[in-house]
């Protein structure tokens, strides 16, 4: 059992990990090939409501992920680093988009994506902090 829940918690990180790679990726190739007026800019998806849901649901389910580590003192710590990381490059990069995005003509779903996502990447970035330090 206690190898399949290590696997299970690595295979969460790399869905998650995915998902902000793939969602980070879509805001950059806007921000660097979106220059033409023809040129179309790519989307997340086509629901601003879909799209909104996930990102809280994914931001849900690792807030109780952290909130609740198994394993020792040094496991906790190091996951705690890692996840801190994910979710730290990830806020920075929305942040970075979002302040970028002005001089482009996006949606204003796209900022409300951008900035929904920053601010759940921040807490969870707080958390896993305050987690590495509770670990000690």
């Amino acid at each position: 059992m206690k190898w399949f829940m290590i696997t299970a918690e690595w295979l969460l990180f790399l869905y998650v990990f995915i998902c902000l790679l793939s969602f980070n990726l879509i805001h950059l190739g806007n921000l660097l090939y979106v220059d033409m007026p023809h040129e179309e800019p790519m989307i997340v998806t086509t629901s601003f409501v879909q799209t909104s849901m996930f990102i809280i649901g994914i931001g849900a389910v690792c807030f109780y992920y952290m909130k609740y580590l198994r394993g020792s003192n040094a496991y906790k710590r190091t996951k705690a680093v890692i996840w801190g990381s994910l979710f730290t490059c990830h806020a920075l990069a929305s942040c970075f988009y979002l302040f970028m995005r002005y001089g482009l003509l996006w949606n204003q779903h796209e900022a409300m994506e951008l900035l929904l996502s920053t601010l759940i990447s921040f807490i969870l970035s707080i958390q896993a902090v305050m987690k590495y330090y509770v670990c000690k």
